[in-house]
């Protein structure tokens, strides 16, 4: 099952559940699920291409326990998974991103590392293999920076599953490393707050709108969230305008709607428009009507 992380109930009703992140083709997810059937396996994975391959084979071979969520990991961790229900965490050949100026796109930047002991069981785990030793070395300092995990590292023959990057690493004679990083404490502070609600509520106004004071401007809504709007669809009577959202890092595309009701004018997020509700959507509504209804 492919989830709507936009529309779906969250947190997610789930316990027990077994995640792997960056699951490309499919190869390990479909390995663990059959493994273990009676559990819940939830997929973390951005590409599109890599999401219908994995979804087709798992429909060939009538796997019904797979999640499939296209979404970063650290945001569908926050906002998808209970606290304390994942069981343990599979990263196979994560992307080492090589500069250093990269670093903090690593799966297991201490960043990361905090939501998922967040996230997990007590004694819960993760689960690293990679063939990129400063990676692993990597992966070592930023859970022993946390102080949330016990870690093991060792070298391994040969994965339990033979993906394609794992293919690459045994031709090339490269040596691959496991990382075991099990959880022995829970995080005191919330990582983000960013926050989803229940519902928006649309600003009325008597004034007509002036729709050019917010076309292709850029809005600091505080001091970790951004805005940056577009261009305007329709008219002074029903427009749509193009914003782009970014919230400590969780980007949100989307529209605003901007119609007239009877005499007046409202402003909401467009009902077209798939996002995840939060706090800071309900500021822009409020901000952008400040620019466009200003007397």
């Amino acid at each position: 099952m492919i989830l709507n992380h936009r529309t779906c109930e969250k947190p997610l009703p789930l316990d027990g559940i077994i995640v792997e992140i960056g699951f490309g083709k499919g190869d390990f997810l479909i390995d663990v699920a059959k493994e273990y059937p009676k559990k819940q396996i939830v997929g973390f994975e951005i590409s599109g291409i890599s999401i219908e391959k994995a979804r087709s084979r798992l429909k060939k071979e009538g796997i019904k326990n797979v999640v499939i969520v296209q979404m970063d990991a650290y945001w569908g961790f926050h906002f998808l998974l209970r606290e304390e229900s994942v069981e343990r965490i599979y990263m196979n050949f994560p992307d080492p991103w090589f500069k250093k100026r990269h670093f903090k796109r690593r799966l297991t930047s201490t960043r990361n590392l905090r939501m998922f002991a967040r996230k997990l069981k007590h004694e819960g785990y993760v689960r690293v293999v990679t063939d990129y030793f400063p990676f692993a070395q990597y992966t070592l300092e930023s859970a022993h920076q946390t102080g949330l995990f016990g870690t093991d590292l060792k070298r391994i023959t040969k994965p339990d599953t033979v993906t394609k990057y794992a293919l690459k690493a045994l031709e090339g004679g490269r040596e691959i490393y496991e990382i075991i990083l099990t959880r022995l404490k829970k995080p005191r502070q919330k990582e983000t707050s960013v926050k989803e609600v229940s519902s928006l509520f649309p600003q009325k106004f008597s004034r007509k709108p002036v729709l050019k004071e917010v076309i292709n401007r850029k809005f600091k809504v505080n001091e970790k969230v951004f805005l940056k709007t577009g261009n305007i669809i329709g008219n002074q009577d029903h427009a749509l305008l193009e914003c782009l959202l970014s919230e400590e890092g969780f980007v949100q595309k989307f529209f605003i709607e901007i119609r007239k009701k009877g005499n007046d004018y409202l402003i909401d997020i467009s009902p077209y428009s798939e996002v995840i509700r939060t706090v800071n959507i309900q500021s822009v509504i409020e901000i952008l009507a400040e620019r466009i209804f200003k007397p």
